[in-house]
């Protein structure tokens, strides 16, 4: 199906383009075109032409095709059927440099068009290509961008690509190109900026003035080529989970990031032949019946590494495991880069709407208190200040909201936050239907309105969007645990742990994991688990609560005692009133299973010594 429709846009939209402007096809090769054209400033638009339409396109499609256009010009050894040399060649390294959606010129090109046609060329510096001696100046074109290009909608790659090169023929003004198609099939939600067809919106936008990153192809250490497949399979995977996992991020296509597989360059001279802010570079080890794995996360202009994290897991499914290394790093790498980028925009004056969500996210990723959400909230509305339409704004506000009420944070108000909440995640959800964010805000406010099957319904989808967000198995675990479902809870939790064993939300599922033991009658585990959360986050009251009352069903006073002196310290005035009419859901919709097991920590409470009302 995506080779028919591929097809179609090569016989409707990309060769009538072609023959418009003057050019000719000289060959097709299933996923390739070459053209030429007599002059190369039509060349160059119609490569915007095409790009443009596709993206118009793409806009209306549920399964968009992109396609990447590389322009050369020079000389070219002419046959009957065909035209090649190194011009050509040029073009196809090019187009492998090219963005989906975007176009990429040898310098040759933009000197020659610069002053006939109004564009923004992004230099890409000196860039060393696959057979051709001497380094070749590219650029890339950024264009206006139209909606499709504003939401994006490329996603992961399947192989194939476009490229178009202009060549100038002996004696005239000719043009070849070679159009080797990479289309780009996508189901699945936008990518942040790297994903925006290659479209930039301004001249503000260019990647090294924001968070940019390139994940390198990790190096396989097993000896065994056999084993690339995994090793590759980790880099593309962590590729798109990254771009979906930071906001206004630009995170380089998986494409041109493997053109410096298996080179030895430094991470500055990487930065500036991408223009790019970091760099995360790693290996891969099979050890016995373990895989090990090695990351780094590098500080491209000044060779600085930021971050490293040694994975080890076993080795008894293969796409299991990468699932869970790729999970694990792009959400530790998530938060550490926007911790970084929040202390940087913090140092910087001229802040923009993608700063106050960098800055409201930092806080927000920290463990959760009443404070934190204040002061969050109060980031997220500053960047709707600057841009009204920020999803990722629009979100934040909105998570902040449902925060407080799943965190009772407040005993007034619950049901206007909830009012609120919906608003706002409506919004987002209309600007942009995969924003992921959104959706996991959606599905914990569905679970505050006591709708289990349903937050599980969109919980499970946001996995199904990105694995590696441990947000939401524990949002499946937590409705499944007020549906009476204990062991399936603690399944989900598990699964949590799994990918974030060190993220700022774990004491979330660890609470509830222990609640979820303590009704299936573990008690010594259940405790184990309560103290853990209760350390993960120190401004919870409801860990040392829930301790409270278990240690007093298992006549364990003096540790009940100093479990409630706890829970008061970080709520002072709680009561057992208190503490069950701003739960975290609706208890008549609970299961009648989980209500029973409720009323156990009433009664341990009360026993405790926790005041009635």
């Amino acid at each position: 199906d995506t080779h028919a429709r591929v097809i179609a846009l090569l016989r409707d939209l990309l060769e009538p383009a072609i023959e418009a402007r003057g050019g000719s096809v000289i060959k097709k090769t299933g996923d390739g075109v070459l053209a030429e054209f007599a002059s190369v400033v039509e060349a160059v638009r119609c490569a915007l032409e095409i790009q443009r339409e596709v993206a118009s396109r793409n806009h209306a499609s549920e399964q968009p095709i992109a396609f990447r256009i590389g322009i050369n010009i020079g000389d070219v050894i002419v046959e009957s059927d065909d035209i090649y040399g190194d011009s050509v060649n040029i073009a196809v390294r090019l187009e492998s440099l090219a963005q989906p959606g975007g176009i990429m010129v040898s310098g040759a090109v933009r000197d020659h068009v610069h002053d006939k046609l109004k564009l923004h060329f992004e230099d890409m510096g000196e860039l060393s290509v696959k057979n051709i001696e001497r380094p070749v100046h590219a650029f890339s074109i950024a264009m206006v961008s139209s909606d499709s290009a504003k939401k994006g909608n490329v996603g992961r790659s399947r192989r194939g690509a476009v490229a178009l090169a202009t060549t100038l023929g002996i004696g005239i003004a000719s043009a070849g190109g070679w159009w080797r198609l990479n289309y780009v099939d996508v189901q699945g939600p936008p990518a942040a900026a790297s994903v925006k067809n290659g479209l930039a919106t301004e001249e503000s936008d260019r990647k090294g003035e924001r968070l940019s990153i390139a994940v390198l192809p990790f190096t396989n250490l097993s000896g065994d080529p056999d084993k690339d497949y995994f090793v590759d399979g980790i880099t593309e995977s962590l590729t798109t989970d990254l771009s979906r996992a930071l906001p206004g991020s630009f995170v380089v296509a998986r494409g041109t990031a493997f053109t410096y597989k298996g080179r030895l360059a430094e991470g500055s001279q990487i930065a500036r032949d991408l223009n790019i802010r970091y760099l995360l570079a790693g290996s891969v080890l099979p050890d016995g019946n373990r895989m090990r794995v090695n990351a780094r996360l590098i500080d491209a202009e000044t060779d600085t590494e930021l971050w490293a994290e040694r994975f080890d897991n076993r080795r008894e499914n293969v796409l299991e495991v990468q699932d869970q290394i790729v999970g694990r790093l792009s959400r530790a790498i998530g938060l550490k880069l926007i911790d970084i980028e929040a202390k940087r925009s913090e140092r910087h004056g001229n802040p923009s709407a993608v700063d106050f969500v960098m800055r409201a996210q930092a806080i927000a990723n920290r463990p959760t208190s009443r404070e934190t959400m204040i002061e969050a909230r109060a980031l997220f509305q500053e960047a709707l200040g600057y841009d009204a339409d920020n999803v990722d704004a629009l979100a934040g506000v909105a998570m902040t909201y449902v925060f407080e009420v799943l965190n009772g944070y407040y005993h007034d108000g619950r049901e206007q936050r909830l009012r609120d909440g919906h608003a706002l995640i409506r919004r987002a959800l209309e600007l942009d239907s995969h924003h992921i964010v959104a959706l996991k805000v959606h599905a914990a406010l569905l679970r505050a309105e006591g709708k289990f099957e349903d937050a599980i319904a969109a919980s499970r989808a946001v996995i199904a969007q990105n694995p590696g967000e441990p947000w939401a198995y524990k949002e499946v675990g937590l409705s499944e645990l007020y549906l009476g479902h204990f062991q399936q809870a603690i399944e989900w939790f598990e699964k949590a742990e799994q990918i974030g064993p060190r993220d700022p939300s774990r004491w979330i599922w660890l609470g509830a994991m222990g609640r979820a033991q303590f009704s299936l009658d573990h008690i010594e585990e259940a405790i184990r688990l309560l103290r853990l959360s209760a350390d993960a986050n120190r401004n919870d009251f409801r860990a040392p609560a829930f301790l409270a009352a278990i240690y007093a069903l298992s006549n364990r006073a003096d540790e009940a005692a100093l479990a409630l002196a706890e829970a008061l310290r970080v709520q002072p005035g709680i009561t057992i009133k208190r503490l069950f009419d701003d739960w975290s859901v609706p208890l008549n919709a609970t299961s009648p299973v989980y209500q029973q097991q409720h009323e156990r920590i009433r009664e341990g409470l009360r026993m405790a010594g926790m005041l009635a009302g």
